[in-house]
């Protein structure tokens, strides 16, 4: 039963996650082609922030700090990715 629940919430954040990513793509799409003066900053932001989003996870997985076992690692990634795309969802949404 414990497992199906870990899962369950598991599932419900990565749908959380792909629903925030999504809308983030959009407003950058949006800022982007609409020729927004600070667009290419944009631009080099979203390079920037997934490249460096990626080396933080590395390290915290070479580390042993995402954990040990499957669920654990998937759990704390999820919520790695989260916390940096509500980040640039707030930010995004509020210079709309």
């Amino acid at each position: 039963m414990m497992q199906d629940t870990a899962a369950e919430a598991l599932l419900r954040d990565t749908g959380k996650l792909w629903v925030e990513a999504g809308s983030v793509i959009a407003l950058r799409t949006a800022r982007i082609s609409l020729g927004d003066p600070q667009a290419g900053d944009e631009m080099l932001r979203m390079v920037t922030e997934k490249v460096w989003a990626g080396w933080e996870l590395g390290v915290a997985l070479a580390m042993g700090q995402l954990g040990h076992d499957p669920e654990t690692v998937c759990r704390r990634t999820v919520t790695h990715y989260r916390r940096a795309v509500r980040k640039n969802l707030r930010r995004l949404s509020a210079n709309d």
